[in-house]
């Protein structure tokens, strides 16, 4: 039911995609896909047809943001947000996943340190082969040619582990 253009219900103030977006700190895209992949329920319509969100999915997307920025995806979202709609606690998952991702985390460091040693060895035998008369070889560059292929550290710095 379209609500009236003061975009009030009851004494809770409604707010448009585009004011929720900005006080996020998403963009309205991002807001319409929550929506889509179930993670926001249907908003409210204004009576020309703008969505309207009420304080509580303003809370609900900054839940999701500060979930994602902890490394949870929107799957696991899904799964928590889920559990506290049917009246079950989610924190147990929640140390679950949180178990899951640490080691994720532990993993990918330990790549990042042997990645890094690799890089710092090879600059210091870059500097040593580095002289005024040395010539550059190789198809673009033989100092980065000479190198092991990076897949065996990771295949992209930040890349996520596999489950």
């Amino acid at each position: 039911m379209p609500i009236p253009s003061g975009n009030t219900a009851g004494s809770l103030r409604l707010k448009k995609a585009g004011e929720v977006a900005t006080t996020v700190g998403i963009g309205v895209q991002t807001l319409h896909y929550y929506e889509r992949i179930g993670l926001l329920p249907k908003p409210q319509r204004s009576s020309a047809n703008y969505r309207l969100y009420s304080p509580e999915v303003v809370r609900r997307v900054q839940f999701i943001r500060k979930a994602q920025i902890l490394g949870f995806t929107l799957a696991e979202i899904r799964q928590i947000l889920d559990l506290k709609s049917r009246g079950h606690p989610p924190c147990h998952r929640v140390i679950e996943l949180g178990e899951k991702h640490l080691q994720k985390v532990d993993a990918r460091l330990a790549r990042l340190r042997d990645y890094r040693g690799a890089v710092a060895k090879s600059l210091v035998s870059w500097r040593e082969q580095n002289s005024p008369k040395r010539r550059c070889e190789g198809e673009f560059c033989d100092l980065i040619e000479q190198l092991p292929d990076p897949a065996i550290f990771l295949t992209k710095p930040f890349d996520p582990l596999p489950d």
